[in-house]
C-alpha cells in the first residue's frame, strides 16, 4: 500500500502548514512557531540532510532533551523515508552506543546536555558518520541551525523512493529493565493507525492546548507529540518539572496534559501547585503504570472540573490498548458500587482487542491473572534485527505485552504488575502491586515499591521499600501490623526498608531491579 504520493507519517505537519499555516504550533521557551514556520525548518534540515547523503532507510538518532528541534527532526526525517531513533538523553556514553550500534545509525543529533557522550559514541561506533549540534556543534560536527539555515524551503523531495505501509519510520528502543534494550519497529502506516486510535481514545481535539511534559525519547512523548500534530492542536513543550509546569499551565492557559502517576504526585505535594492558577486545565491524562487510589483521589478533588482518562499502552502497541474515560471515573468516585472502577485501566479503545492470555496463547476465564495481548494495526512490526525475541511476543497478529491483569465480567481490566515483577513466595503467586495498594493505605506512606528477594524457606519473600511522608515516622513492625486482615499471611511483607526516594526512570516508572539488586541476599 503506498500513501499516494504523501510521504506517511512525515505529512502530518506538512498538512497543518498548508491548512493552518499561520496558526501556533508549538511553544518552547521564549520560541513560539507557526505550522508554516515549523514546516519549512523541517524541510530545510532535511534537504540538507539529504545533500549530505543521509537518505532514505538510513538511521539518525535523536539523543537530546526535549526541544522544537527534536520534533522538527522527528517529522523532517519522516518526510525523506529516514528511521528516527529516539534514545534516552540519560543514558551513559556506553549505553546509548549500543543503540547506535544496533540501529546501525548514520548521525546523532545530540544537545549541550548529550554532547561528551555523542563525540565518544561516535569514536566507537563505526556507522555514525555525523554529529549534529542542536545548541552548539563538537569540534568536527555539524550544527542543526546552520543546516536549517542552508537548506531549501520548498517541499522535500521524494522522487527517487515511495513510502509503504509497512515502511519503517521509528525505532523506539525499549528501557533495558530485563536485558538489552530492544529496537521497537513502527512503521508510517502503524504510526498513523496508532494515532487515529490513541485521538479516538483521548478525545484529543484541535482546540486543545496541550502542555506535554513527557521526554519525547518514550512511548509517551512519541504519542503526545504525534496526536497534538495530527489534529494541530497548540503545543507547550517543556522539560519536566513542577515549578516550568504550572508556570507553563498558567501561562499557556493549557487545557490538556498527560502526566504519570509519580508526576501527578509530586505536582499535588508541591506548593508551586498552589501559587498558579491551574483551572484552565479540562483534561489530565495519566497512565504508564498503575496509581495509588488515594493519589486518584486526591487529584480528583483537587481538579473537580479537570476530566481525568486513563490508558494503558506500552512501547510495541503503538498507544493502542485500553482506556478509562471520564465518565467512568465519576461513576467511581460518586457510587460505591463502582467504586472498583478507580484500580481499573479501562476497556479496549476503538478498534483495539484486548485478551487475557496464558503461556500458550489461551484465552483465560473472566477473573483469572494472564498476560494482557493487542490486536490492533497500530502494533509494532518487529524488534528491530532480532527475530527470536519477534517471534516470542507475536502470534497471529496478538502481541504479548509482558503485563499481568485480570478481566471483569464487564470487560474492563485491572493490571496486577509485570510479569517479570511477579514474587514467586512458597510455590504462591504474590503480585506487587496489590501489596503496594494496601501499604499506600497507610496515611504516613508516601509511596512504596513491593519487591521479592531470596529466601531459603520460601524460595522469594517480599519485601516493602517505602518512602514516608515529611514529618512522618513509622517502623516495620508497625506497617506490617497494618497489613493485618488486609493480606493473607504469605503476601504481607516479611521485611521493610524505609528511604528517602524510589529510583526511577524518566518516564516515572520504578526501577524494581536496582532495587533487587541493592536489597538481594
Amino acid at each position: 500500500m503506498i500513501f499516494g504520493g504523501l510521504s506517511g507519517a512525515g505529512d502530518l505537519l506538512a498538512r497543518n502548514a498548508r491548512n493552518f499555516p499561520n496558526e501556533t504550533a508549538m511553544i518552547f521557551g521564549e520560541t513560539r512557531l507557526t505550522w508554516a514556520e515549523m514546516n519549512a525548518r523541517a524541510n530545510r534540515f532535511v534537504s540538507s540532510l539529504q545533500k549530505l547523503g543521509i537518505g532514505f532507510g538510513d538511521r539518525v538518532a535523536l539523543y537530546a532533551r526535549n526541544s522544537n528541534q527534536w520534533v522538527e527532526a522527528l517529522f523532517g526525517l519522516a518526510k525523506i523515508g529516514v528511521i528516527s531513533v529516539t534514545v534516552n538523553y540519560r543514558l551513559t556514553a556506553n549505553e546509548a552506543a549500543f543503540i547506535a550500534e544496533n540501529s546501525g545509525a548514520k548521525a546523532i543529533i545530540f544537545d549541550d546536555y548529550t554532547s561528551e557522550n555523542a563525540v565518544e559514541i561516535t569514536n566507537n561506533v563505526e556507522s555514525v558518520e555525523f554529529l549534529i549540534g542542536i545548541d552548539s556543534q563538537a569540534s568536527d560536527g555539524l550544527l542543526f541551525e546552520k543546516l536549517v539555515e542552508d537548506g531549501e524551503q520548498s517541499s522535500v523531495s521524494r522522487e527517487q523512493f515511495e513510502i509503504e505501509y509497512d515502511t519503517p519510520c521509528m525505532l523506539l528502543y525499549t528501557s533495558g529493565t530485563t536485558g538489552f534494550p530492544k529496537g521497537v519497529v513502527y512503521t508510517h502506516g502503524s504510526l498513523l493507525v496508532g494515532m487515529l486510535v490513541h485521538v479516538q481514545a483521548i478525545a484529543s481535539r484541535k482546540t486543545h492546548r496541550v502542555m506535554l511534559p513527557a521526554p519525547l525519547y518514550s512511548a509517551a512523548g512519541i504519542a503526545g507529540i504525534y496526536c497534538g500534530v495530527y489534529v494541530g492542536s497548540q503545543i507547550s513543550l517543556i522539560n519536566y518539572d513542577v515549578k516550568t509546569a504550572c508556570e507553563t499551565i498558567e501561562r499557556d492557559k493549557v487545557t490538556f496534559t498527560n502526566l504519570v502517576p509519580t508526576t501527578i504526585q509530586m505536582l499535588l505535594a508541591s506548593e508551586e501547585s498552589k501559587k498558579h492558577d491551574l483551572t484552565s486545565l479540562e483534561v489530565l491524562l495519566y497512565g504508564g503504570s498503575p496509581i495509588p487510589e488515594p493519589v486518584l483521589r486526591d487529584a480528583m478533588e483537587r481538579f473537580p472540573k479537570c476530566g481525568f482518562r486513563q490508558t494503558f499502552a506500552t512501547t510495541e502497541t503503538g498507544c493502542a490498548g485500553t482506556v478509562l474515560e471520564p465518565r467512568e471515573h465519576r461513576e467511581a468516585l460518586e457510587n460505591a458500587e463502582k467504586n472498583h472502577l478507580l484500580q481499573s485501566c479501562g476497556r479496549p479503545q476503538t478498534n483495539v482487542d484486548v485478551r487475557i492470555v496464558g503461556e500458550d496463547w489461551e484465552t483465560l476465564p473472566i477473573g483469572e491473572v494472564g498476560e494482557i495481548a493487542v490486536r490492533t494495526e497500530a502494533n509494532m512490526k518487529e524488534y528491530w534485527n532480532n527475530a527470536e525475541a519477534t517471534t516470542k511476543v507475536l502470534h497471529n497478529g496478538w502481541l504479548r505485552t509482558g503485563d499481568m491483569a485480570r478481566m471483569d465480567e464487564d470487560g474492563y481490566f485491572y493490571l496486577v504488575d509485570r510479569k517479570n515483577d511477579m514474587i514467586v513466595s512458597g510455590a504462591l503467586n504474590v503480585y506487587p502491586s496489590e501489596v503496594e495498594r494496601v501499604l499506600h493505605e497507610h496515611p504516613a506512606v508516601y509511596e512504596v515499591a513491593v519487591i521479592g528477594i531470596e529466601s531459603e524457606k520460601w524460595g522469594e519473600e517480599v519485601k516493602a521499600v517505602v518512602v514516608l511522608k515529611k514529618g512522618e515516622n513509622l517502623s516495620e513492625r508497625e506497617l506490617i501490623e497494618f497489613c493485618e486482615g488486609k493480606l493473607a499471611g504469605f503476601k504481607k511483607p516479611k521485611s521493610v526498608e524505609f528511604v528517602t526516594e524510589l529510583p526511577r526512570n524518566l518516564t516515572g516508572k520504578i526501577l524494581k531491579k536496582e532495587l533487587r539488586e541493592k536489597f538481594a541476599r
